[in-house]
């Protein structure tokens, strides 16, 4: 009986300074932290990158547009070709673009804490996540941007994301931006829907 229970204190004790095996113990512990840690970091990388794209096509649809001083259809298509060009590499056909003109009267106006209520003047889209403004109607604007009488260029552009990887993100997220612009040239620009045709700029291959 006292050797049995000497044998039970020494392996206890033996147990107690063997470190055998501790590192994979430790590994094990920390790998789905350290997995968790590097999907998230890539998925977050792209998503980021992603936004950035489309904040950069935001700001040159409305860059494009506020140069102008007259547009009909064929200059819209063009500016819509050289913006889906700055989403690249990424799904071109993808991204939803809306350019808008709107004009600001103080006499038929309300101010909203820090927003404007101004009138839509024109407004076209290209693609199908975002609606086009329907004329005359009224949107708000920050109020800082657009003087009594004049008008103001609005771009806005959607993107949805999908991560490759879907760790954290599983479902789509649209990434969208909006840039206000003030017209370059003129005060108003014009807009002639009757001459040239309006489209994307892109063309999806057909499939034979």
């Amino acid at each position: 009986m006292f050797n049995v229970i000497s044998q039970i204190r020494s392996r206890r004790a033996n147990l107690k300074s063997d470190y055998r095996g501790i590192s994979a113990v430790e590994f094990a512990l920390i790998l789905p932290v350290l997995i968790a840690l590097y999907l998230g970091g890539v998925e977050l990388t792209l998503a980021m990158t992603l936004d950035r794209k489309v904040t950069g096509a935001t700001a040159a649809l409305g860059d494009l547009t506020a140069r102008a001083s007259h547009l009909d259809n064929d200059d819209l298509a063009d500016i819509f070709e050289a913006t889906r060009m700055v989403m690249q590499p990424n799904d071109i056909s993808l991204a939803s673009m809306q350019i808008t003109s709107v004009s600001y009267d103080s006499s038929e106006h309300s101010i909203n804490g820090n927003n404007v209520e101004v009138n839509v003047d024109w407004s076209d889209t290209c693609g199908s996540e975002i609606s086009s403004l329907t004329d005359d109607t009224e949107i708000e604007v920050p109020k800082d941007l657009i003087p009594d009488g004049g008008t103001l260029i609005v771009a806005k552009i959607s993107f949805p994301y999908n991560s490759p990887v879907g760790f954290f993100f599983s479902s789509t997220r649209h990434l969208t931006d909006t840039f206000y612009l003030r017209p370059r040239r003129v005060d108003s620009i014009t807009r002639d829907e009757t001459t040239g045709t309006l489209t994307c700029g892109y063309v999806p291959p057909t499939t034979p």
